[in-house]
């Protein structure tokens, strides 16, 4: 038999073996019913096909070739109930690793046919009830934001993204916002584009805590509606969205942390210091030296400055603060530079 014709062999044995297990599973998925919670539902799947290593995970690999099998719109259907209530069942016993197991069973690479897909979104709507969304963010809180619902959270999509928005709206939110923004990060994290289009938001509070959750996801993608919002009005929304950058970019931020020095806000340009400070690179070393020397910081924001540069042991922070501490005509902020860096290097005043 040549190469091609066992090839198709081996294919035809697949689709025939994956027709018998597909009756099969059928079966155990139809006894579930359109609204059932039924909590046996992956036991009785197991039962039909025991891998005693990675049951759920067979569990959910059958309901997949079941969704790629599938050729009736109500019997789709069918199954998307029954993957439902596998996620409120998670949600609802704490187990948020298996309730995103099973979110994203359906969410993500889909095999299913591409006319199917507004069935899915239809379900994942009517999984996004506000009562269960509630729920849902309450429990994670209690159980302390655990990193296991990732998984469920970032599967979701912008029906969750929709809803997080909607609790920084409310006087009084199901849970303290900064959990929503913790959860609004997860969100985005497999698609930061379900976030970026909130940075344009009119209401300046909403686009800062957007800006720290999209800081979290760790998206170079995003970075361009970042960058967008450095500038913005509110000064808060500045401070947000340069630390975000800066978290983003690391050692590439340094420039424009630099411009955040010389910003008109006093509290923008106190959290761009803290951020250089942190950022280990020698080119903050450099660029700072290079702003002090030229003589425009505040006498406050230059021994911030200079500061950083005395906590560093490289070479490049000594040759820095030895070429500060050479000026001979210094006064205002040159002077209190000047002076700072002989301190540091033993040198009299």
């Amino acid at each position: 038999m040549s190469d091609e014709a066992t090839e198709v062999a081996a294919a035809v044995g697949l689709v025939e073996y994956r027709a018998v297990q597909y009756e099969q599973v059928r079966a155990v998925f139809d006894t579930a019913g359109s609204g059932s919670a039924d909590t046996a539902l992956a036991e009785r799947i197991r039962a039909e096909f025991p891998r005693p290593s990675d049951d759920l995970r067979s569990a959910v690999a059958a309901f997949r070739d079941l969704l790629r099998i599938e050729q009736r719109h109500e019997r789709f259907r069918r199954l998307l109930r029954a993957w439902s209530a596998k996620v409120t069942a998670g949600i609802r016993s704490g187990d948020f690793a298996t309730a995103g197991i099973w979110m994203k069973a359906v969410t993500e690479n889909p095999v299913f046919p591409g006319e199917y897909a507004l069935h899915v979104t239809e379900a994942i709507r009517e999984l996004s009830r506000p009562a269960l969304l509630d729920e849902l963010v309450v429990a994670l809180a209690k159980a302390g934001d655990p990193p296991g619902a990732a998984a469920l959270l970032s599967g979701w999509g912008e029906p969750l993204v929709e809803y997080l928005i909607g609790g920084m709206l409310v006087e009084e939110p199901r849970v303290n916002r900064r959990h929503l923004v913790e959860y609004l990060a997860m969100a985005g994290r497999n698609d930061v584009r379900l976030l970026t289009p909130w940075l344009r938001d009119p209401r300046w509070f909403i686009v800062r805590n957007v800006a720290t959750a999209v800081g979290k996801t760790g998206r170079e993608s995003a970075l361009p509606a970042l960058l967008a919002v450095t500038g913005h009005e509110d000064d808060r929304v500045r401070i947000e969205a340069v630390r975000a950058v800066a978290t983003i970019e690391g050692a590439a931020a340094v420039p424009l942390l630099m411009r955040s020095v010389q910003d008109p806000s006093q509290r923008v340009r106190h959290a761009a210091v803290s951020l250089l400070r942190a950022e280990p690179s020698d080119d903050v070393v450099v660029q700072v030296g290079e702003y002090l020397a030229e003589g425009s910081a505040t006498p406050d924001d230059a021994r911030r400055l200079v500061k950083i540069i005395v906590e560093r042991s490289s070479d490049a922070a000594r040759q820095v603060l030895a070429s500060l501490a050479d000026k001979r005509f210094a006064v205002g902020s040159s002077k209190v530079v000047r002076d700072a860096a002989r301190k540091a290097l033993g040198m009299p005043t």
